[in-house]
């Protein structure tokens, strides 16, 4: 397999494990109490500072011109992840499951898209 295929397969795993443990949350609504007004506010600055730190490392990245053509994981994937899991934690009171779930496919489709036809045409 090529890494372009390893790359999308992420993704996909990552909408997977993500669209499971939102599934879970919502299946019970004591769960979701829980969720929303115990563990909630904590994940917001722990993803908070997980997006920063994958920030950091995209900057350094790019500063030191590393190449990341064969990386399964790039660091703007990583950053792409983690600032898409810090702003479901901080909207998931406000969005509905089939927003979630909508921009999570919507995401993956066109990060798909991207990868194969940069890698298709240049």
């Amino acid at each position: 397999m090529t890494v372009v295929a390893f790359r999308i397969l992420i993704i996909l795993l990552a909408d997977i494990v993500i669209g499971t443990m939102l599934d879970f949350l919502r299946a019970d609504s004591t769960r979701e109490f829980t969720f929303v007004f115990n563990i909630c506010p904590w994940l917001t600055w722990v993803f908070a500072a997980v997006c920063a730190v994958s920030a950091g490392y995209l900057v350094w990245s790019l500063v030191k011109k590393v190449d990341t053509r064969r990386m399964y994981m790039t660091p703007a994937m990583l950053f792409a992840l983690c600032l898409f899991l810090f702003a479901i934690v901080l909207l998931y009171r406000y969005l509905t499951m089939m927003m979630i779930v909508s921009a999570m496919v919507i995401a993956s489709v066109l990060f798909a898209v991207y990868y194969i036809y940069t890698n298709l045409l240049y």
